[in-house]
């Protein structure tokens, strides 16, 4: 036989040993069980709204005055936080208002909000524990100079507006 005949012979057994050799690899291996725990969770709740009833520009009580471009309706609104759990926070919102009524007019109004949390400003996420307060200051604003004022375009017209939800969404408070 050849020399190189033989070399090659050589090569393909051991490549044949060597893979038989690949499924008899032994190793140890153990598992123990770690404890489990009950797991049970908190809360989040918004206690039902007190609120002031609307003011026309900051200062007298709305009732049925007639709004002008510029005017703006505000009510404050507070509601007493239900918290159970550790590590809470929140950030807080409005619901998109539904306004209903003549589209001429609700095309100029804008629903806005801010939030204080026991007389701080809630910056989100703002900490929170059970009973604090939170008050929501809601505003509708009809902006100035938004249609052609020198016209009676908007007079007349009417939009009701309904109840607004005040929503608050839990964060997480890692400190």
């Amino acid at each position: 036989m050849k020399k190189s005949t033989k070399g090659a012979l050589a090569a393909g057994t051991a490549a044949v040993l060597l893979l038989g050799g690949v499924g008899t690899l032994a190793y140890w291996t153990d598992d123990e069980d770690a404890p489990g725990a009950t797991i049970d969770s908190g809360h989040l709740s918004l206690g039902t709204a007190t609120c002031v009833g609307w003011q026309l520009d900051g200062g007298a009580a709305y009732s049925t005055q007639l709004l002008v471009p510029g005017d703006t309706l505000t009510q404050v609104c507070s509601f007493t936080v239900d918290t159970e759990g550790e590590h809470l926070a929140a950030s807080f919102d409005v619901s998109t208002a539904t306004f209903t009524g003549d589209q001429a007019l609700l095309d100029e109004l804008d629903l806005s909000a801010t939030y204080e949390v026991n007389d701080v400003a809630a910056t989100p996420p703002a900490v929170i524990v059970d009973g604090d307060v939170v008050e929501a200051t809601i505003v509708v604003t009809w902006p100035y100079g938004t249609v052609d004022n020198d016209s009676n375009v908007l007079t007349g017209l009417q939009a009701v507006l309904s109840a607004i939800t005040v929503t608050a969404t839990q964060t997480h408070d890692a400190a």
